[in-house]
């Protein structure tokens, strides 16, 4: 049984090695814009709300990829007022790309965890998730950083990948997932849904 199973996992990994050019192993360095719709009431205000500065974060990210599989880290930093640029989101996603055209778009579809930085210019202690850094684990990181899911599609150009993707910041943890009932928090956006374009370049 066990044979059969690293058999078949050896063969999904492989396959886009197998069907074109795209390597099997791959880290990616890349840069994005991201517009924090705040949950508009109109197509009109959506649109409108993009037009102020004050709704983009500019992400700086790494991303590794073993076959179809991606795990990626997107720092943001808030461009807003001075407050705002003592914070820094972390998101820690893993996604799967589904091939649209080999070697030429992939939809992504995953999740992950979105973990908040605090730095004060006092030179107070860091918060994390609102706490004291010292008083966090990284066991408190995992279960009680919020969940979100993320939708992507990713064009590419030789070793290079625009993309844009589409996060939902949603009110699930994963110690929440854990209690009766929790799995419903998963399908419940908080509201403040992201939407993103990013440009990444292969490193090797």
């Amino acid at each position: 049984m066990r044979k059969k199973l690293f058999c078949f996992l050896l063969v999904v990994l492989c396959i886009p090695t197998l069907v074109g050019a795209r390597s099997l192993f791959e880290i990616d360095l890349g840069v994005s814009g991201i517009y924090n719709t705040d949950s508009p009431d109109t197509v009109e205000s959506f649109f409108e709300g993009m037009g102020s500065g004050d709704n983009w974060t500019v992400g700086i990210g790494v991303n590794t990829r073993l076959s179809l599989f991606n795990i990626s880290f997107l720092a943001m930093v808030p461009n807003g007022g001075e407050e705002e640029l003592q914070k820094l989101g972390l998101l820690t996603s893993l996604t799967i790309d589904i091939p649209l055209i080999t070697n030429g778009l992939y939809l992504n579809v995953g999740g992950g965890l979105t973990t908040d930085f605090t730095f004060a210019s006092d030179g107070s202690e860091t918060r994390i998730l609102h706490r004291p850094a010292a008083d966090v684990t990284f066991l408190d990181v995992v279960e009680q950083s919020p969940i979100h899911l993320k939708y992507g599609l990713d064009v590419l150009f030789g070793s290079a990948k625009i993309g844009l993707f589409y996060l939902i910041d949603t009110k699930a943890t994963m110690k929440r997932l854990a209690e009766p009932e929790g799995w419903a928090d998963l399908f419940t956006s908080t509201g403040q849904d992201k939407v993103g374009v990013m440009l990444q370049l292969a490193l090797f």
